[in-house]
């Protein structure tokens, strides 16, 4: 088992809250112990505290004050407190007052601390939540009391919630802020600030790369600092306070413009009122509202209130283990304050919409039915049996269903092999323009209506959206790009994932069409490229004419794979210039639920609320938890020894890395601009682990972590398990995971019959996909490049009994396909996990297809 030193060891700085933490749980230790020593730690403490409001300059300054009078007794139980507080997230649970100092529930003893440490169940109606301020000021030593006093007269007992104020006055502190804090929900500013901080040079070095775009001058900065917060955390809100008349660029950069008169009175409504917005939860609230009305129901649904179970004799126990709530909520009714998610006009639109400014939408819809249906709508909505789709094959399965059903062809590209793993990555640029410079050299090219990719792979790799966006559009200027995002809604709300999210990506580029600067750069550009050279379209970045292309994007995402939600609930999200709303509506009411499930609905509503206010908290924690599980097992000589973390190095081949690929002890800043400019590169919440040294293959590692420690893992290979690190994933998990994996190499160590392990035998993965003819629409330029396919007509083929036979898969039958014996798949071959098929109706089966299906372990196919 790795030692509590050596942990200590490898957790180096990870960002800025980290270093907080660990400076005040240093201090706390030692607090009694050295004084020199204690006040070099707070010293550095001081440096740090300026990004946080709580718990004030006035606990360092007490604390400076004890050294001083070396009363080190009370310089200790201070420090241990507010570690306490801090470490724990427990000063958001005590009742102190905002605005005024917080020693009087710090420097008394432990017992007293806390006005009440309250339970989760008493947390939601005894305490208020809290959150933080930034404000922006060029003197905040002079005003900041002005400015905490003023605020502080115009609280009550019935604001909604509590806040508090932290003020900087330059660009890079404001930046590191929002960076480190994520209790800031609102931030102010006022003109004149500075540019650079003041903070030591060793701790803004990782977070250099954020500070490049700062603008030279202090000449409106507030409008460069703004846009670059914004970028980093598009879930805050702004307001810009001035004396004088500003021009109407303000009133459309800012959520509000505020003036002097009545100043501090608007400016703390406002604060309250933007925070309460994206808390609120139009459809959740309805339907809690309509839970409590007395009602008598005589429509469907007989477990409404729990009616049907009251008074039963045999399913009495259905209650008590579900609770009274979900039946006092279950419902069929779409009057009374509930909605119809077919035709939605109250609560549940209201919830849309919310959604849609979340994920940075034009607009988006609940899908009560999996990701799966989600698939379907924006097939049904955008294609005809004329059009040419281009589709991954990772694929979920839904969406060559989704294809057949449209009755389009789709030409399915092969992704990147990872042989020795048995995995596939993504499926490369090159790969895709070759394929659309194919098309448009027959007259093709217009057929090609719609592409569809999966970002990001079960396995976490990572497309760079941006980059794959500006090329095909290049080519193709009105192509409909689908992102099925099943595994990524998470990446809204983190800058990691910035250029790596379609509707991110979709609004960049709707502002290319727009700015002035994009317009000079393409022209420079197209002057300089050679746009009739093949070579250079299919190997150099290209850029889309602004005149030309159109933003046509949708996004599907799994929430409750990623999300506080129940199974099944999806998103739907639209950015499309030339959206057709009858079209889109009437696929949308064809694959949806006339009875969805209000619960799922519901679900969906609170994860938006979670993600709106504190998503960008829960995702850097889940980076940094995945970040230590990756280091503490390359630390210990025995993890080591039977597992190896994969990283981009293993996952992603070599030209397609960042140049600077992302390692092990690099901070969260340095982890988000690394991984930027890569074609691919690995989420760090994708914790993939080869354990091939153990000797034991996926499936039966999975069964003996389910079995014997009561761990789940979903996804694995031959010899490959997936750890994700959601939002679920807390330290205590961790650490059993880890003490869980230290116990089976131990046993292992220990176990002569694995001293010397066998190599698990390398499978080919299937590549390129070949069709009967009958089926094939169209056909590649150079043989045997790529071919379109009717999926409908193969499918419905594969019905006619006359026409099928059933073969055993056996070495004979793999020795006729060597001598040249066809054969033709009547149906899907869908392996579970990962969930895609390796076979579709009408694809030829080919020698590796079969040899495949003969050495792959997977039993649920």
């Amino acid at each position: 088992m790795i030692s509590s030193k050596q942990m200590r060891q490898i957790k180096r700085l990870f960002d800025l809250h980290e270093h907080r933490l660990n400076l005040w749980q240093e201090i706390a230790g030692e607090a009694e112990g050295d004084p020199e020593h204690s006040a070099q730690l707070l010293s550095q403490l001081f440096a740090v505290e300026r990004f946080w409001a709580y718990p004030g300059w006035e606990t360092l300054y007490k604390l400076s004050e004890y050294l001083i009078q070396e009363d080190f007794h009370a310089f200790g139980l201070l420090c241990r407190n507010v570690c306490d507080a801090l470490c724990s997230q427990g000063y958001r649970l005590q009742q102190f007052i905002p605005f005024y100092t917080n020693l009087s529930n710090l420097d008394r003893p432990q017992s007293d601390l806390l006005a009440s440490r309250f339970s989760r169940e008493d947390h939601h109606k005894k305490v208020k939540v809290y959150f933080e301020v930034l404000v922006v000021h060029p003197n905040p030593a002079e005003y900041e009391m002005v400015y905490r006093q003023a605020l502080a007269n115009f609280k009550t007992m019935n604001d909604p919630f509590l806040y508090d104020i932290l003020l900087v006055d330059n660009y890079q502190d404001a930046l590191l802020a929002v960076l480190a804090n994520s209790d800031i929900q609102a931030c102010v500013y006022l003109g004149g600030f500075g540019i650079e901080s003041g903070l030591m040079p060793e701790l803004l070095g990782s977070y250099a790369p954020f500070f490049s775009d700062a603008p030279a001058t202090t000449g409106a900065i507030e409008f460069a600092l703004k846009g670059e917060i914004q970028a980093l955390r598009p879930e805050l809100d702004h307001y810009f306070v001035t004396e004088l008349p500003v021009g109407e660029i303000y009133y459309q950069s800012f959520d509000r413009v505020l003036y002097g008169a009545n100043l501090f009175a608007n400016l703390h409504h406002h604060i309250l009122a933007g925070v309460e917005q994206r808390y609120s939860t139009p459809f959740f609230d309805a339907l809690r509202n309509y839970a409590t009305k007395p009602k008598g129901a005589f429509h469907a649904l007989p477990i409404s209130q729990g009616q049907s179970i009251a008074n039963s004799h045999w399913i009495s126990d259905i209650s008590a283990f579900y609770g009274d709530g979900i039946f006092a909520a279950e419902t069929s009714s779409t009057l009374g304050g509930m909605d119809s998610l077919m035709d939605p006009k109250g609560s549940i639109s209201q919830a849309q919409n919310k959604a849609a400014r979340v994920f940075q939408a034009e607009k988006s819809y609940y899908v009560t039915n999996g990701t799966t249906s989600a698939n379907k709508i924006v097939m049904q909505a955008n294609l005809h049996p004329h059009d040419i789709v281009l589709v991954s094959s990772d694929c979920h399965k839904s969406i060559p269903y989704s294809v057949f059903l449209a009755g389009a062809s789709a030409i399915f590209l092969e992704t990147y092999p990872l042989n020795q793993y048995d995995l596939y990555g993504c499926v490369t640029l090159e790969r895709i323009k070759e394929v659309l410079l194919d098309l448009r050299a027959q007259g093709e090219l217009h057929r090609v209506k719609q592409i569809t990719l999966t970002n990001s792979t079960f396995d976490g790799v990572l497309y760079n959206v941006k980059r794959y966006m500006l090329d095909i559009l290049a080519l193709k200027p009105d192509i409909i790009f689908h992102w099925d995002e099943a595994w990524f809604s998470f990446g809204y709300f983190s800058p990691l994932y910035r250029d790596k999210t379609a509707l991110g990506v979709a609004n960049y580029l709707s502002q290319c069409q727009v700015d002035e600067g994009y317009r000079q750069f393409y022209q420079k550009w197209r002057k300089e490229a050679d746009l009739d050279d093949p070579g250079f379209l299919l190997t150099q970045p290209l850029y889309p004419d602004p005149d030309q292309f159109v933003v046509r994007v949708y996004a599907t995402q799994s929430i409750h794979k990623t999300l506080t939600a129940f199974r099944q609930a999806s998103m739907l999200h639209i950015h499309d210039a030339h959206f057709d709303s009858d079209t889109f509506h009437e696929a949308y009411r064809t694959h949806t639920s006339t009875s969805p499930n209000y619960q799922i609905i519901a679900s969906l509503d609170f994860a938006r609320r979670q993600m709106s206010l504190e998503g960008y908290e829960l995702i850097k924690n889940s980076i940094r938890q995945a970040h230590h599980l990756r280091e503490e097992i390359t630390a210990s000589s025995l993890l080591s020894r039977y597992f190896k973390v994969l990283g981009d190095d293993e996952l992603v081949p070599e030209p397609y890395r960042s140049p600077h690929a992302v390692g092990e002890g690099m901070s969260y800043p340095e982890i988000c601009h690394r991984q930027r400019p890569a074609l691919f590169s690995v989420d760090p919440t994708r914790v993939t682990l080869d354990i091939s040294a153990t000797g034991i293959d996926g499936p039966n590692f999975r069964q003996l972590l389910m079995t014997q420690y009561d761990i789940q893992v979903n996804k694995t290979s031959r010899n490959t398990i997936l750890l994700i690190i959601n939002i679920g994933v807390n330290g205590d998990s961790i650490r059993y995971l880890l003490e869980s994996l230290t116990q089976i190499a131990s046993k292992l160590l220990h176990s002569i019959a694995t001293l010397s392990v066998p190599g698990s035998p390398v499978i080919n993965l299937p590549q390129t996909r070949f069709y009967h003819p009958r089926f094939v629409t169209i056909h590649s330029r150079q043989k045997d490049n790529f071919q379109a396919v009717n999926v409908r007509e193969a499918y419905y083929a594969g019905l006619v009994a006359a026409n099928v036979d059933y073969v055993l898969l056996s070495n004979e039958l793999m020795k006729q396909i060597i001598d040249d014996l066809k054969l033709v798949s009547a149906s899907f071959v869908t392996p579970y996990p990962p969930g895609f098929p390796i076979i579709v109706p009408g694809q030829l089966i080919t020698h590796d297809i079969l040899l495949y299906l003969q050495k792959i372990q997977i039993k649920e196919i």
